[in-house]
């Protein structure tokens, strides 16, 4: 497994958004884990998708300090099968653990349409009551399904979070702003094909926006279509400093600071 990199920064990176357990990293977790974490990569938030990748994602936090963990069911791992009450009780026990941060990630994904748009809807609403109940921050997923993902949100006012590789218009995410929500970016910023989401960027006010690797998916430019890890994640944060016009050392400190407080690490 290719792990190489030429670190560019020496200010301290939170990702947000990863999936370290997902299968990719099997040859050399453990090499890249403590090797990240021992330069500038501060923290990071592995995110469930189904009730095995949760557990995954915690064990991962139990064994690293510096990692933290999201759990909830992907609107793509929903299994209509499932009795929604039995699993909403094992993601009510696995929320009660103290390196879990938030209920994620969470969604509507329309892109493929399958599971069903009803049978998504179904459990992204029986999640957000949740998040409710427990008093939990959520992590969307937000694929080709915005409106309905916004018609939903209105019905929990109560409810906030971080649109996780935001793909949305810029009316969108400033109503989420207006409501306390965050905005989070991947390397996605620095796709030629991604001006429209680049135009976005620098209207977040940078007390609300966080940046992620989704890895190992979306690695920025010059490491398109390759393995996405942490490391990778400067080449995102000076491609965001750029579209605000401002120094990577300010874009990098307020993404840090940011996602710091939404996770609740002190």
């Amino acid at each position: 497994m290719e792990f190489a990199f030429e670190r560019q920064l020496d200010y301290p990176l939170f990702d947000s958004h990863a999936h370290y357990n997902d299968s990719k990293f099997d040859e050399g977790r453990d090499l890249i884990i403590p090797a990240l974490l021992a330069g500038n990569i501060k923290y990071i938030v592995n995110a469930g998708t189904n009730l095995e990748s949760c557990a995954e994602c915690i064990a991962l936090s139990e064994k690293y300090e510096q990692l933290y963990a999201a759990v909830g069911i992907h609107p793509s791992d929903v299994n209509p099968d499932d009795d929604i009450e039995d699993v909403m009780d094992k993601l009510r026990i696995l929320l009660s653990h103290d390196k879990v941060r938030a209920l994620g990630e969470i969604g509507l994904d329309y892109h493929y349409d399958e599971p069903s748009r009803d049978v998504q809807q179904k459990w992204f609403i029986r999640q957000l009551e949740l998040a409710r109940e427990v008093k939990m921050p959520v992590v969307i997923h937000d694929r080709d399904a915005h409106g309905d993902v916004m018609d939903i949100l209105r019905d929990f006012p109560e409810v906030t979070g971080v649109f996780h590789s935001f793909s949305a218009s810029a009316e969108i995410a400033r109503q989420l702003v207006n409501k306390g929500w965050y905005i989070s970016f991947t390397g996605v910023i620095t796709f030629k094909n991604a001006a429209r989401l680049a135009e976005i960027v620098p209207t977040i006010p940078l007390d609300r926006v966080i940046i992620e690797t989704d890895c190992p998916y979306l690695a920025p430019v010059p490491f398109r279509g390759k393995l996405n890890h942490s490391g990778l994640m400067e080449y995102t944060a000076m491609r965001a400093a750029e579209l605000y016009g401002i120094s990577v050392e300010e874009f990098c400190r307020h993404a840090f600071e940011n996602s710091k407080r939404f996770y609740g690490i002190q």
